[in-house]
């Protein structure tokens, strides 16, 4: 019990440490709650969208097409609210977002190229698809009164629920086995009897239920969704993909459902508070490189560290004692 508070705190502490640090330099823009609130409101869609990502990343696949799916989804979903209210806006991009999943599952499965070659230009496909569905204007809108999920506290309701069923998905479901020995040893796995290649296809279909939600979302939270051209959908990932990377890092010390979302908090506190100091957009990607690096780094030698600290205690008992 006393590990597992330690670890609440330590993962915690990521979070809280950066904001203090744009606390002490940005005082009158982050000594509120409602920046605090703000940036937990920003940060749910990116991370049910890293919810997406994450059953890929951790089979092994890398997926180009979460921005281009999520596009798709959001149009015709949009499409279809105008048509069928609530329930066409809903199962559209969720109905969508599946069957784009499948194929693109299916493909992978059946062409047998690497995931990244093969994901990139399927995006650049998908992103013709929605530009074509979105018509001349290139963007698709709903009315306000469809925009119910966007706002506190329907989005709210809806983050957990998500966030509850990627947690069940992830850890108590075979599937979910199979994915990370397929992640760990494609190979180990495949001689063991399971169904690599299945197991690929289905992270794609698993993903594709949180690209549907989060589509619901953005659609409901800005009241439209616009195509995006020559792989500008692959911007949607940058985010979520990294806190993806850094939640497996946390993974040590925290499940991936909390760590995801506090990964995907920490990067959002990072940009605001570096649009509130009034950095370039390429200074904002060198820093937010560097806090990678640097937390990964912490992360991935913490052994060594306690090696080295324990080391030195007994070096210093050793010198007291003579």
């Amino acid at each position: 019990m006393k590990r597992f508070l330690i670890n609440i705190l330590k993962v915690i502490m990521l979070p809280v440490i950066v904001y203090l640090i744009f606390l002490v330099i940005c005082f009158e823009r982050f000594s509120n709650w409602n920046c605090i609130y703000t940036i937990f409101i920003q940060t749910i869609i990116p991370t049910i969208t890293a919810y997406a990502i994450a059953y890929g990343n951790i089979c092994g696949v890398f997926d180009f097409t979460i921005g281009s799916r999520l596009v798709i989804s959001g149009v015709i979903g949009g499409l279809l609210a105008a048509q069928y209210g609530f329930a066409g806006m809903i199962l559209g991009a969720i109905i969508s977002a599946i069957v784009v999943g499948i194929i693109t599952g299916v493909l992978n499965w059946w062409l047998k190229i690497p995931s990244l070659v093969l994901t990139m230009g399927l995006a650049m496909v998908f992103e013709i698809i929605g530009s074509k569905l979105a018509g001349h204007y290139g963007f698709v809108q709903i009315d306000n009164k469809y925009a119910i999920f966007g706002s506190s506290p329907n989005i709210v309701i809806i983050f957990l629920l998500s966030a509850v069923l990627f947690y069940f998905v992830f850890n108590h479901t075979v599937f979910s086995f199979h994915m990370r020995a397929v992640g760990s040893n494609e190979a180990v796995a495949k001689n063991s009897g399971i169904k690599t290649d299945l197991v690929k296809c289905k992270s794609f279909v698993y993903g594709s239920v949180f690209i549907g939600i989060a589509a619901i979302l953005t659609l409901s939270q800005s009241g439209s969704v616009g195509a995006q051209t020559s792989l500008g959908s692959v911007t949607i990932m940058f985010k979520p993909l990294i806190s993806v990377l850094l939640a497996l890092v946390l993974q040590r010390i925290c499940d991936l459902t909390i760590g995801i979302f506090i990964a995907q908090f920490t990067l959002n506190i990072i940009f605001i508070g570096l649009i509130a100091v009034g950095l370039p957009d390429t200074f904002q990607n060198v820093v937010l490189g560097f806090f990678l690096l640097v937390v990964m780094i912490l992360f991935e030698n913490s052994g060594r560290i306690e090696e080295l600290k324990e080391k030195r205690a007994a070096r210093q008992k050793a010198m007291s004692a003579s």
